[in-house]
């Protein structure tokens, strides 16, 4: 079954323990930073497969050339169990282009963080009029595009056995760079959680289907424990809160005896 937001594990403090994180600086880089599309090697013998977004693929915001994948590797067993991830995260990726890589994905532990970057192409839509309640429709019609194409993904991934760890969005740090969300960053809130709530109600009904093969889905809450000292600018994550993400996945997957 899908996690629910008060069963989820809070004490990420530790972590920042863990990983020897004494101060928090905020970073001097310049704050455009290029994505990393690119082709990523399939590695076949992986037992597990991160695939989407830089909740991910987020070494160009911490600050230490590692993302949340190496920072997995390192908390779940040491830097060599590298050698048993696939990581097909990228920076900038949407769920279509999760779709679209579904092929590179390899073994019966499958992580995915998409939509993040599919609802602030969406962000535009919130300023086309003063009507909120027509707003708030054309948002939700265009959530429901966005689950069809998760829905897709899922479909494209489907393997007998095999576990889904599904991320949730996050809220960021708007206040980081007000301009941006100037006017809309009341409502983006809500459409985060819009968004959360169908990944939730679609992990449920996936895993009571009859048809899932015996595969499971579970929800990780990023909501939970990413807190503003985990951003790099807005919605990118830096160090802390890439330690974060994956201690979150490992102490998940040892609750389920996985891997």
């Amino acid at each position: 079954m899908s996690k629910g937001i008060d069963e989820f594990d809070n004490s990420w403090y530790d972590v920042d323990e863990q990983f020897n994180q004494v101060v928090y600086e905020r970073d001097t880089k310049p704050k455009t930073m290029p994505f990393t599309f690119g082709n990523r090697k399939v590695n076949k013998k992986a037992d597990i497969t991160f695939i989407g977004d830089s909740v991910i693929d987020c070494k160009a915001y911490t600050g230490t050339g590692k993302g949340t994948v190496d920072y997995f590797a390192e908390y779940h067993a040491n830097p060599t169990y590298m050698a048993k991830i696939n990581d097909q995260s990228v920076d900038g990726f949407t769920i279509y282009d999760c779709i679209d890589n579904a092929h590179k994905v390899v073994g019966d532990t499958v992580v995915i963080s998409a939509g993040g970057n599919d609802l602030l192409a969406k962000l535009h839509l919130l300023s086309v009029s003063d009507d909120t309640n027509l707003t708030m429709g054309l948002m939700n019609t265009e959530l429901d595009k966005l689950m069809y194409a998760y829905e897709t993904l899922l479909f494209q991934l489907r393997k007998s056995g095999r576990r889904f760890i599904m991320l949730t969005c996050y809220d960021g740090n708007l206040a980081y760079n007000p301009s941006r969300f100037n006017g809309v960053d009341h409502v983006a809130h809500s459409i985060v959680s819009m968004w959360n709530d169908r990944l939730f109600r679609l992990a449920n009904d996936y895993q009571r289907r009859n048809d899932n093969i015996g595969q499971s889905f579970d929800v990780i809450d990023l909501r939970n424990f990413m807190g503003t000292t985990c951003f790099y600018n807005e919605i990118e994550p830096n160090k802390i809160g890439a330690k974060r993400i994956a201690k979150n996945i490992s102490r998940h997957l040892q609750k389920k005896g996985v891997l």
